[in-house]
């Protein structure tokens, strides 16, 4: 849990935090692990970014470029957080479908957030 917590920059004190990790979609409706191909599992991430990109760019009817961080309306505060998870998970999936698991993901996260909070981009 240490190691978490670090890779997601809080600290645990006498309280225990439970933070939710993405978990690999790798099996089928009756729970059989499912092959699928990189080009799947791509197609997969596609589909799930251009929902989020859907449920963002309609929301605010702005292009790209009018976006920046601000407050997510509280008409979406639900819609834009699950299809982010979506994208996450599709992402967690392919890699965990490369033989990428749950342990080497944290690690490259932490080296990420590590990298990040060097350059200053952490809040």
């Amino acid at each position: 849990m240490r190691k978490y917590a670090e890779t997601h920059g809080f600290e645990i004190g006498n309280e225990q935090y439970v933070c939710p990790r993405p978990l690999p979609g790798i099996r089928d409706e009756h729970g059989e692990i499912r092959k699928q191909t990189v080009k799947r599992l791509f197609a997969k991430i596609d589909e799930e970014l251009n929902e989020l990109k859907q449920a963002i760019f309609v929301l605010y009817s702005l292009d790209a470029d009018a976006m920046q961080y601000s407050k997510v309306p509280e008409c979406a505060a639900e819609e834009i957080p699950r299809e982010a998870a979506d994208t996450i998970t599709a992402i967690t999936t392919m890699l965990e479908a490369l033989g990428i698991n749950a342990e080497m993901r944290d690690e490259a996260q932490r080296w990420v957030n590590e990298k990040n909070r060097k350059r200053g981009r952490l809040q």
